[in-house]
């Protein structure tokens, strides 16, 4: 790997010996940089906004109908009441006593789930 002493010897070396060579590539690129500030402020004239529409004025000239909403079939419930406690036949129509089984089963997904979120986390 050079030196970056070195790099600027050989830069300044160049520059002094070839100095018909060091003008022409400077004007060069002044003249570019010219032309690259001229080509992007024309370009950047000629954006225009399309014109703007004016709004439609809404004329009702006749009665605005509403459209019929989904049919709901005869004793359907969409609401209820419900109780705080839940009654005896209650519990005994709806609720199963999980077996040790089921409940060690939900135990070791559980597990597994955290150990995924946490990780490798200390």
């Amino acid at each position: 790997m050079q030196d970056f002493n070195e790099i600027l010897e050989n830069i300044k070396f160049f520059l002094q010996e070839n100095k018909k060579k060091t003008i022409f590539i400077c004007s060069l690129l002044i003249f570019m940089t010219f032309c690259a500030v001229i080509v992007l402020s024309i370009s950047g004239k000629k954006k225009k906004l399309p014109p703007i529409e004016p709004q439609k004025e809404l004329v009702i000239d006749q009665k605005l109908l509403i459209p019929d909403g989904p049919v709901v079939p005869d004793g359907y419930i969409t609401e209820r009441k419900t109780q705080k406690n839940w009654s005896k036949e209650d519990i005994e129509k709806w609720f199963t006593t999980p077996t040790e089984q089921e409940i060690q089963k939900l135990s070791d997904t559980n597990d597994r789930t955290v150990s995924e979120i946490i990780g490798a986390a200390p």
